[in-house]
């Protein structure tokens, strides 16, 4: 008797294992059915939700129009495909390039302010030789956004720059109070060195000095300013960054604006 009792516990052990051991195999491959998989496609496509129609000349949330420029070159007709805004705006108030399509002109310029007689540009820019697209990239209430690029005639990229609502996108930033309000330095650093324009700042927003760097170094004119933002001198750097001859002070002025010093006037070149 016990020992039928105990074949009989085995049998039912046997059973319940090799239920498992199917069940555990049915879990890694058959969780899913053909049925299921059928079912489930069926649901997924009722469950796609369209994407919502992109808004015609909309870019950054703003509505702009379409403009063109069309000018020649010698024997090359270039082509200029911007947008630009109805209204306005100085989205960067330190910036000293905002860009605009001077209807007078007929062309792009770059003001510190906004110019009443020109449309601020928005959105895409594309300027082309041709066919062929010679530079590319976006603005953002008239300032330089985000990537530009720049192609020879043959389609070769020629240059490629990152901007962040008019400063080059690593520009080390310095300023005045805890909150970051008032701008007092901008060093711009490109590609991990200093190259592109400088500007200080005096706390009322005045430029204090600005120049140019190339390869980490200071190159061209430098101008310093007093508060009021007339000129307090000029300091002439070498025009390649690889030249190893000094800086030197080339005009000066009184806080007047008069002129107190001119090397010209005491040194021969």
């Amino acid at each position: 008797m016990r020992r039928k009792l105990f074949i009989y516990i085995i049998l039912i052990h046997t059973i319940s294992y090799s239920a498992s051991s199917q069940d555990i195999f049915r879990l890694n491959t058959d969780t899913i059915s053909s049925y299921d998989l059928l079912f489930q496609e069926a649901e997924d496509s009722l469950m796609v939700i369209k994407k919502k129609k992109k808004k015609k000349n909309v870019f950054f949330g703003v509505k702009t129009k379409k403009g063109f420029i069309r000018s020649s070159s010698g024997r090359n007709i270039i082509y200029e495909n911007f947008h630009y805004i109805k209204i306005p705006e100085i989205k960067n108030k330190y910036a000293q390039e905002v860009y605009f399509y001077d209807k007078k002109k007929k062309k792009i310029v770059k003001s510190k302010d906004i110019l009443e007689s020109a449309l601020m540009v928005h959105g895409p820019y594309k300027k082309r030789l041709g066919d062929q697209i010679i530079e590319e990239g976006f603005f953002y209430y008239g300032l330089k956004h985000d990537r530009w690029v720049r192609f020879n005639r043959s389609d070769i990229l020629q240059d490629k720059e990152l901007f962040s609502l008019g400063w080059y996108l690593e520009s080390i930033r310095f300023f005045w109070d805890i909150e970051k309000k008032k701008m007092k330095e901008i060093i711009p650093i490109r590609f991990g060195e200093k190259q592109g324009k400088y500007f200080a700042f005096y706390e009322n927003g005045n430029v204090a000095a600005e120049g140019e760097y190339a390869f980490d170094k200071p190159v061209g004119t430098w101008t310093e300013f007093y508060k009021s933002g007339k000129k307090k001198r000029e300091i002439k750097y070498n025009e390649s960054a690889f030249d190893l001859n000094k800086s030197f002070i080339t005009r000066e002025w009184n806080i007047n604006g008069k002129l107190i010093y001119d090397r010209k006037l005491f040194v021969r070149e």
